[in-house]
Formats: C-alpha cells, sequence, structure tokens
C-alpha cells in the first residue's frame, strides 16, 4: 500500500471514530435530563399537596368549633320541673306546662332556644297549645307586649349562643331595653353576676354563663316586688344546673316534656 493509499484509509478511520464518538455524546445527553425532570415533577406533587389538606383541617375545625348543636333541654321538667318551682315559690301552680324549643337566629348569634311557661294569668283563657311568648331577635327575652297570648305566670328562658361576649351582650341589650320601665339591681346567682329588674307589670331575672343566657320572669299577680328578687335567683340557680353533667355523665338525659 503507498503512503497516499495508507493517509486515505487513516482519514477515513479518523473520521468514523469521530462519528462514533459524536453519536454516543449525542445519545447521552437527552437520557440523562430526561429522568431527572420527570423524578422533579413528581416529588414536586407531594409537596403541593398539604394545601388541600390544611383546608381541610381549617373547616374541621371550624365546625367542631362552632356550637351548631348546643345541649338544650329536651323539656321543662329537665329545665325547671314544676315541683322545683313550686317548691321555690311555696306553693302549687295551676295551668298548663308549655315548652318550646325555638330556631337559630344566625343574626344575633343565637344558636339555640328553649322557653317553657308555666300557669296563667287569673282571668286569662288558658293556651290551647304550646305558643311562645318571644319571637324577638333584638334581645334574648321578650315580653308579651304586643302578643294576644295569654300571660304566663312564670316564664323561663334557656338560650345558648356562638360565644360568651355574644350572650353577655345580649344581657346588656336586655337590660337597656327593659330597664327603661324597670328597677334595676345587681345579684348573684351561684356566684354568677346577674341583674333583677322590678317593673309595674313585671319581675324579671337575665344572666349569662358562658355562651349561655338565663331568663326568669314572674308575673306580679303571682309574687309581689318585694318578695321577686329571692324567687327569681332561686329559680335561676335551678336553671343553671342543667348542661352540667354529673359525674360519668357526658350529656344531660333526655326527659319528657314536662
Amino acid at each position: 500500500m503507498g503512503v497516499a493509499s495508507w493517509r486515505a484509509v487513516a482519514g477515513l478511520a479518523g473520521v468514523a471514530v469521530a462519528v462514533g464518538a459524536t453519536g454516543c455524546t449525542t445519545k447521552a445527553k437527552p437520557i440523562i435530563p430526561t429522568p431527572v425532570v420527570s423524578e422533579s415533577s413528581t416529588s414536586a406533587a407531594p409537596t403541593a399537596a398539604p394545601t388541600p389538606t390544611v383546608v381541610a383541617a381549617s373547616t374541621s375545625a371550624s365546625v367542631s368549633a362552632s356550637p351548631s348543636a348546643p345541649v338544650l333541654p329536651a323539656g321543662c321538667s329537665q329545665l325547671l320541673p314544676l315541683g322545683t318551682l313550686e317548691g321555690i315559690l311555696g306553693f302549687g301552680i295551676l295551668g298548663q306546662v308549655n315548652y318550646l324549643k325555638a330556631a337559630p337566629v344566625p343574626q344575633s348569634g343565637r344558636t339555640g332556644r328553649v322557653t317553657c311557661t308555666y300557669g296563667t294569668a287569673p282571668g286569662a283563657a288558658a293556651p290551647t297549645a304550646p305558643t311562645p311568648t318571644p319571637t324577638s331577635t333584638v334581645k334574648p327575652t321578650g315580653k308579651p307586649t304586643a302578643s294576644p297570648t295569654p300571660t304566663p305566670l312564670v316564664q323561663v328562658s334557656y338560650i345558648t349562643y356562638v360565644d360568651a361576649s355574644t350572650a353577655a351582650g345580649r344581657v346588656q341589650t336586655t337590660i337597656e331595653a327593659d330597664g327603661t320601665s324597670a328597677d334595676v339591681s345587681n345579684v348573684s346567682v351561684s356566684g354568677k353576676a346577674a341583674f333583677v329588674l322590678i317593673g309595674p307589670t313585671f319581675s324579671e331575672l337575665v344572666m349569662s354563663d358562658l355562651a349561655r343566657t338565663i331568663v326568669v320572669e314572674l308575673s306580679p299577680t303571682l309574687v309581689t316586688a318585694d318578695k321577686a328578687p329571692a324567687a327569681l335567683e332561686a329559680i335561676a340557680a335551678a336553671m343553671l344546673r342543667f348542661g352540667v353533667a354529673p359525674a360519668g355523665s357526658a350529656s344531660p338525659s333526655a326527659g319528657g316534656s314536662g
């Protein structure tokens, strides 16, 4: 083989080596980044997953913290049995015992309400069905000022709210409204602050305890103004016992409408 031929063969061999090297380099480049990009995308998905998890946890917490289904008396015998009321007053009460469970009022923060009435004022026809005196959302109590419903001798209400501050605010609203026609005094019921309002046509006690309020109203035909404060306080103290579960009990047991 001549020198020219040898150079020609060597040149072709060099081109072949260069082409082979170039081919390996070209294949190596797409292989390396491809799995890296894929793994990066896959690993990024779990990182974004906590977003819906956090939202779900937040929603669950708000639902559990909201007293949308508060514990309410299932009957007047749970809240204030007739025998207990008569024992406090020292005499019996004639007439019906009526029970009403009212709906929540989101505008005022009220989550539940139970009202019980006992007896009717002398000369008034007895109600034929359990009818509530109040439907007002302005205050936790309500007087039969514009209602044809016969005035009960005793009316008590147990009301729950979204929180303690809302309950206390409703008490203040009641005092401001009813206090315009009554003498207001500060009293204590089971060590908790309460307010007694004595007016010409009603005697009333209103108080809050945590996220609930207690309202007691007595007809002046039943208890005179001088004896009303003591009776109101004793009745409220009896009502406060509801919702305080005895040892070993998760919640008050269900009872009749009393």
